[in-house]
């Protein structure tokens, strides 16, 4: 854990971020005139990347599809070929030439990730893999009744021995008429019952009853709906049957084809141009018919607002964004309204949370109709009510805070010099920050003569705090709360000779860490003193006398969290000792130990090494496992660029909620 200090290091971290369709869609019936000028290198560059499916769920040693769409800032198709890469290839590897359409087999029970890359955008698709053992097909309709020559559409799907529905590759087998690679039967000529077998690769089958009935000549063939209106990329399911020349309805083979858009099998997509299209069906007799569909404009469907939840304290601020999707699924520009139920809201969508208000707000993003709210709980500073919950590095001068994203914060960890402490301390208590100081903070070198800890350094920066002025700010501060206690070291584990070692080993001790306890409770008897180390790290055998609590940073790196927390828990327990947990944001997620350090699938690359930043699933889990059993919770540390991402604003404010709803549990040893 890196000491707090007033230096603020921001990385800049790289930006990340069904089958496709038969083809580009023909030209309209009316094609409207084109207003702009050069518009060539918009239209040929790629402002965005989607893989169809999304994500999938396969039997092992079968193979399966993805199809990637590269589209212009317009949101039409590219015809561009994307590099694929599989990020576990043990798990599943390509079996195709490259293209928009790669097949892949998969080598191994497990999940991974699949990127489809054109130019500088990407995208990545989920692949689960399941063991075929104790796997089945079935086969849909189970039974079908079908005149002669006419068609029925067979689909199969795979289920696991738990009952997960499965994508299955099947060989189609029929005892009557034919039946194509896409499950088609079409009817033969005699009528009786016969069935319709789907056999996977692994062996599992499963059959269908087919009927097969006599019928008169087809006279005529039937599309039906005669017309439909949709939005690009709106579908519409047709359906065509035959009347012979009795005028009674029959089924009949058709073979579909379709302008303005794609048809597959008797589903039409529309395409990206709006117009007026023709869907027809026509059999293998030459009858056919035709149906009109009008396409309009993609119209907004749905509207998102984030953060999703967030938590803010009095006057504090809270950036919105909103998003809108059109019938595609893909996201458009609109002008949004937003309200406020309390305090205020921008037009830009910043909410500023009234003072002294306890409850909730909620502000609402609204366009063309369509809308999303976004609850934001109030928090209050009650007198002991709610764990604190805060960041290192909150604080950019003695009175002034970051500005982006910390309304959730309602404790800071900082280093803070001495003629800066009286008003630093009236500036936390007025913005309702409760205070974990650091007094004996910044550089280890400070601390240091020779590269190892001198005590000497250590007392003289201690005494030049020891003042009527401190010493009455620290007690008053104390008794309100404002202050929750300080850490007299950072890592005294920490041996060698870099600059965050004390010195050799066996430098430092819980016996020399406990002086420096009892150093500073002369000057500040009321004031709990701690510690900066894990639990297990440092002298586990041994006991503190003097520190009262110890604080002890998380990451996934370091095991299963519930059985390091109750570890921790454990050696408090044992000491009467009190803990103040906190999670590493930004080094804190699972490592990357496997093909290109992207740290694919996690919050973002870490500050070093094969560390990567935390998920908002993992911060809000984490985070609420251990700030309730905890005197207070913090997280290292602050970035903006971390805590500007809204999925990661809702977890924090997750756990802040959480934990201001919970009884206050002073840092001290209990008397």
């Amino acid at each position: 854990m890196t000491h707090p200090s007033r230096l603020i290091l921001v990385r800049l971290l790289p930006l990340c971020c069904a089958i496709a369709c038969q083809g580009d869609p023909t030209t309209p019936d009316a094609v409207p005139a084109f207003a702009g000028g050069n518009v060539t290198a918009a239209v040929n560059t790629v402002a965005s990347v989607t893989i169809l499916p999304a994500s999938q769920t396969v039997f092992l040693s079968d193979q399966f599809q993805l199809t990637a769409q590269p589209k212009n800032s317009a949101g039409q198709l590219l015809d561009r070929i994307p590099t694929w890469t599989v990020t576990k290839p043990s798990v599943a590897s390509t079996v195709s030439p490259p293209g928009a359409t790669m097949t892949f087999k998969a080598l191994a029970v497990g999940t991974t990730t699949i990127k489809a890359t054109v130019d500088t955008k990407f995208k990545y698709a989920k692949v689960v893999v399941r063991s075929v053992v104790g796997g089945k097909v079935l086969v849909t309709p189970s039974e079908a009744t079908v005149a002669t020559g006419g068609t029925v559409q067979f689909v199969a799907q795979g289920l696991t021995k738990t009952g997960e529905t499965v994508a299955v590759n099947v060989t189609w087998t029929g005892s009557t008429g034919t039946i194509s690679t896409a499950g088609v039967l079409t009817a033969g000529n005699t009528p009786g019952v016969y069935r319709v077998i789907a056999t996977s690769a692994f062996g599992a089958a499963d059959t269908s009853a087919v009927t097969v009935t006599t019928s008169d000549p087809v006279a005529a063939v039937i599309l039906t709906p005669e017309s439909a209106s949709i939005a690009t990329g709106g579908t519409v399911q047709f359906k065509a049957y035959g009347r012979n020349t009795a005028g009674d309805s029959v089924a009949v083979a058709v073979i579909y084809t379709a302008t303005g858009g794609t048809i597959a099998g008797d589903l039409y997509t529309a395409g990206t141009t709006p117009g007026t299209y023709r869907v027809i069906a026509t059999s293998a007799a030459g009858l056919a018919d035709s149906a009109q569909v009008i396409v309009s404009g993609t119209q907004i469907a749905r509207v998102s607002l984030l953060p999703d939840i967030a938590a803010s304290r009095s006057g504090e601020t809270t950036r919105f964004v909103a998003s809108a999707w059109n019938t595609l699924g893909e996201t458009v520009p609109g002008s949004f309204t937003y309200e406020a139920t309390c305090g205020t809201v921008t037009a830009a969508g910043v909410f500023t949370a009234p003072q002294g208000v306890a409850g909730s707000c909620f502000v609402t993003a609204s366009v063309e109709g369509k809308s999303a709210t976004t609850e934001v709980v109030l928090l209050t500073n009650i007198p002991g009510q709610g764990i604190p919950f805060g960041i290192s590095d909150l604080w950019i001068s003695p009175t002034s805070m970051q500005s982006l994203g910390v309304a959730t914060f309602t404790s800071s960890h900082d280093y803070i010099l001495p003629n800066e402490f009286v008003s630093h301390i009236s500036a936390a208590r007025a913005r309702g920050i409760h205070v974990l100081l650091s007094l004996t903070g910044g550089s280890h070198d400070r601390y240091k003569t020779a590269g190892v800890f001198d005590m000497g350094k250590w007392r003289a920066t201690m005494d030049t705090y020891n003042t009527a002025a401190i010493r009455s700010a620290v007690a008053d501060a104390v008794a309100d709360g404002t202050i929750i206690g300080n850490t007299v070291m950072d890592e005294p584990q920490q041996s060698g000779t870099d600059s965050k070692a004390w010195g050799p080993e066996g430098t430092m001790t819980k016996i020399r860490v406990d002086s420096l306890c009892a150093y500073v409770k002369a000057a500040f008897p009321t004031l709990p003193m701690g510690v900066v180390h894990d639990q297990s790290i440092f002298q586990p055998d041994s006991s503190y006398r003097e520190c009262e609590f110890f604080l002890s940073q998380y990451a996934n790196r370091k095991g299963n969290v519930d059985a390091w927390r109750d570890a921790a828990v454990a050696l408090a327990q044992r000491d009467g000792m009190k803990v103040i947990f906190s999670i590493n944001l930004l080094d804190g997620g699972v490592q990357d130990r496997t093909g290109p350090l992207d740290c694919a699938g996690t919050g973002g690359l870490g500050t070093h090494g094969l560390n990567c930043q935390m998920t908002p699933t993992q911060v809000r889990d984490w985070g609420k496992k251990l700030g309730q059993v905890g005197c207070a919770m913090l997280s290292w540390r602050y970035d903006a660029a971390f805590v500007a991402k809204p999925e990661n604003q809702a977890a924090l404010s997750d756990i802040a909620i959480a934990l201001s709803r919970l009884p206050r549990k002073p840092c001290g040893r209990d008397s």
